[in-house]
């Protein structure tokens, strides 16, 4: 119980920081501060980093469990 809502604090923050990251750069691009790019960018990636971490975990689990069965 308690690591799977460890897992969904990670992966709401990994949300969080994709959808930070998004926006950082979207204003960048739509503003004459072109600087974010150097940070919203690597922000957003982190984000989609970590929660294809835990998609991947998530179904190697689903797989374990299904060949228990």
């Amino acid at each position: 119980m308690k690591q799977g809502i460890r897992l969904w604090v990670i992966w709401i923050f990994a949300l969080v920081t994709g959808i930070y990251g998004t926006a950082i750069t979207y204003q960048g691009i739509t503003t004459v501060h072109h600087i974010d790019l150097l940070y919203g960018v690597p922000i957003f990636l982190f984000g989609v980093w970590i929660t294809g971490n835990i998609w991947g975990s998530a179904r190697q689990a689903y797989r374990r469990q299904r060949a228990k069965a």
